[in-house]
Order: structure tokens, then C-alpha cells, then sequence
């Protein structure tokens, strides 16, 4: 008959390993399962001293949403210079930076086509006047003969009228035939009537001629005209200031050769200045002509007013200009000079806010760390902020009045759900 076969020792040894081992396994999975669930719920904490940190307590206080902004004083007009025919620079009177007065001589050049074409051109229009006298005195002549015509008609009618007058009377008498009365009285009648045509031809000739000599009139003085201008192209060699102001720019230099239209300088208007800066373009859209500057001159505090928006970007920020209202309490500015500017966008209301601190750029005020009431911990929470001022950030929701969140940077923390905050 078969015995049974008792079983090794090593196999039940071998039985009792692989079960602990199944069982650590089993709690080892249901471990990490547990602290996984555990660690998504409650995110990362660190520990954070609260030396380190900037907090800030949600308010209620009037607030102005303003832009802190940098200008530069310009000038408020400018003028510019271009050389209107071109030539050599021969001489230099002023220097840039020196004040001018209106008409002052700036610089002299010289040009000798020009010269030369105003010297042709003076010839030319002296021949042109000179025939245009000769066609008006030939004019005035014929009607002066004309005239004389008239004259020598009237002395032969009025001879006639008296010789025919006295013939009637010989007639009447018998003394002279019929004849002769007839033929003086048809000589008279043809002189008259010839006389008649002659002073309407007069009339339609000096009508025509006098307006003949309108016109050489008006050409005379069309190019004694031309010729004036013709020689004022040479005054204009000598470039003048156009204004009173300061010479700021000059850009020739003597012995160079200017071209007709070139730029040569600009002066600037100092009496009235404008203050221009440059404005970030995510604001382009809220600023309009009604808003008002302040800037910062010393102690004193002087009001702007928006000018000119400049519809242009360039790099990423537009032009803003910026006129004094009163120019006489203006303290003495100098061209260039830089001011700090506060430009209100909004008028002064009364809002909860916090703070403007350095976690906007972590968060981009969409979230922050809002300390716990006992101050030993801060926590995530989501919140939205609206309009800010280098000092506060308006908070729209998410915070209550008193409660304290975290401003500085989150830079080192900003994947943390929690924050420890250490003494």
C-alpha cells in the first residue's frame, strides 16, 4: 500500500515568506494610494517666515486709478528752416543753443546760377515792360489822332454851314445859281454824316484801346511782379530766423553745399512749453482728451492737460502731449528736462482694496495667499482684482474688508496650496 509524503520543512517556510510578502505588498499599495489621494487634496505646504513676506490688509478708502508717467519738457510750437534754392554756405552768424529774434540773419549763402538766372530774368522782363510802353504810347497816339480827326470834321462842317448859309442868301438874291446852293448843301449833308461815322468808329476804336491798355496795365504789373520775386530769391541766400525763439538745431557748416529743400534747422518757441510721454499701448484705449496730469515741478504741483494723443506705436507705447494750463505759475523749465507725471484715469471713488505688491506678476491678480485669521497659515484662494495705482489694486471679489493676504513675491512658493508662516 502507498505511505504518504510528509512535506518539507523548507517548503512550508517557503509558503509562510510568499504570504507576508503578498500581505506588506498589499499594505505598501494601499499606503501610497491613501497619501496620493491625501497630497491631491491638500497640495504642497511649505514653511515660510513671515520676515521674508509683505502682507496687506483689504479696506475700504477713496481711490484713483492714475498712471505714474515720465515727460520730458519740449517746446510747444516748433519752426522749422529749409533752404528754399540751395547754394554754398558762405557764412555762419549764430550758433545752436543761442536765442534768436524774428528776422535775425542765421546764415548766408551763395549761389551763382541763381544769380545769374535773376540777372537774365531782370533783362527780360525790363525788354517785355519796355515794348508793353511802346504798344500803350502807339496806343494813346491813334486816339490822339482820332481826336485831331474829330476836330478838323467839325472846323470843315461849321465852313460849310456858314459858306452855304451865305450862298442862300446870293440865291435868294439872284446873284448866284442854283446850282452852287445845291452842291454846297450836298457837300455839307456828306460831311456830316462822314463826321457821324468817324466819331462811332472813335467811340468802338477808344473802347478797344482803352482795354488794350488795361490789359498791358495788368502785365506790366503781373511781371514787375515776377521780377520782385525773382529778386527776392536772392534775399532769400540769406536765411533768417522766422521767429523769436532758441536755435536748437543747425545743421550746416561753412563751405558745404546745400541742396534746394534741405532742412538746415528748427527753431523752438520757448515761451509756452508742452510736456510729452510715452504711454504703455494696453492703455491706448483709455485715454481721451478730457483727463487730467498732475506733475511734480520741486514742491510744486502743476495741472496738465491732455493736448494730443498720437496714434502711432512704436515698441510697444504711443504719444502722449501735455499743455500747461496757466504758464505763469510755471516754475523755470529748461528743454529736455525729465518730470514725474500722474496721469488720473478715473475719478476719486470709494473701493475695497488691497496693496500693490510684487504677486500680481505671479499670479496675474487672478489668485492669492490669504493669511488665516490666527496668522500662523495662508491659503490659496481665488480672487479678482480691477483697477490699480502704484500704491493699491482695487479688489472686485474674493476678499473681505480686514482680511490680510500676502503681496510680496510668490516666486519661490507659487506651486504651494498652503503656506506655513514661521515667527
Amino acid at each position: 500500500m502507498d505511505k504518504p509524503i510528509q512535506p518539507k520543512l523548507l517548503s512550508r517556510r517557503r509558503v509562510v515568506i510568499t504570504s507576508l510578502v503578498t500581505a506588506f505588498i498589499v499594505v505598501s499599495a494601499t499606503s501610497i494610494q491613501v497619501f496620493s489621494a491625501r497630497f491631491q487634496t491638500s497640495g504642497k505646504t511649505y514653511n515660510v517666515s513671515q520676515n521674508t513676506l509683505e502682507f496687506s490688509t483689504a479696506h475700504r478708502t477713496n481711490f484713483t486709478h492714475y498712471l505714474p508717467l515720465r515727460g520730458v519738457v519740449e517746446p510747444q510750437d516748433t519752426v522749422f528752416i529749409d533752404a528754399i534754392d540751395g547754394g554754398r554756405v558762405d557764412a555762419l552768424y549764430v550758433q545752436e543753443g543761442e536765442r534768436v529774434t524774428q528776422g535775425q540773419p542765421l546764415l548766408k549763402l551763395s549761389n551763382t546760377d541763381l544769380q545769374l538766372r535773376v540777372l537774365a530774368r531782370e533783362a527780360e522782363v525790363s525788354e517785355q515792360i519796355n515794348d508793353m510802353h511802346n504798344t500803350r504810347l502807339a496806343v494813346e497816339q491813334n486816339q490822339l489822332a482820332l481826336a485831331r480827326d474829330i476836330i478838323e470834321l467839325d472846323f470843315a462842317v461849321l465852313k460849310l454851314e456858314k459858306e452855304l448859309a451865305r450862298q442862300q442868301k446870293l440865291y435868294e438874291q439872284a446873284l448866284v445859281p442854283r446850282r452852287t446852293v445845291e452842291t454846297l448843301r450836298d457837300e455839307l449833308n456828306y460831311q456830316v454824316t462822314y463826321r457821324e461815322t468817324v466819331k462811332q468808329s472813335q467811340q468802338k476804336e477808344a473802347l478797344l484801346q482803352q482795354q488794350q491798355l488795361t490789359q498791358l496795365s495788368q502785365s506790366i504789373a503781373t511781371l514787375q511782379s515776377n521780377l520782385k520775386i525773382s529778386q527776392s530769391s536772392l534775399n532769400k541766400l540769406t536765411i533768417r530766423a522766422p521767429r523769436d525763439g532758441q536755435l536748437t538745431f543747425m545743421n550746416a557748416r561753412i563751405g558745404e553745399s546745400i541742396t534746394p529743400g534741405e532742412r538746415l534747422g528748427q527753431v523752438d518757441l520757448i515761451d509756452k512749453f508742452k510736456i510729452s510721454a510715452h504711454i504703455d499701448e494696453f492703455y491706448i484705449d483709455q485715454i481721451s482728451m478730457t483727463h487730467v496730469a498732475m506733475m511734480k515741478v520741486g514742491q510744486a504741483t502743476v495741472p496738465l492737460t491732455v493736448a494730443k494723443i498720437f496714434p502711432g506705436i512704436e515698441n510697444g507705447r504711443f504719444k502722449v502731449d501735455f499743455h500747461v494750463q496757466n504758464h505763469t505759475e510755471l516754475p523755470a523749465l529748461r528743454l529736455g528736462q525729465s518730470l514725474s507725471l500722474e496721469l488720473n484715469l478715473s475719478s476719486e471713488n470709494t473701493l475695497l482694496v488691497v496693496d500693490n505688491g510684487a504677486f500680481i506678476q505671479s499670479t496675474a491678480g487672478t489668485w492669492a495667499f490669504v493669511v488665516s485669521p490666527g496668522g500662523h497659515s495662508a491659503s490659496r484662494r481665488q480672487i479678482t482684482l480691477g483697477r490699480r495705482n502704484p500704491a493699491q489694486v482695487e479688489v472686485i471679489s474674493g476678499l473681505n474688508p480686514n482680511e490680510r493676504l500676502i503681496t510680496s513675491s510668490y516666486n519661490r512658493f507659487a506651486d504651494a496650496e498652503h503656506l506655513t508662516l514661521i515667527p
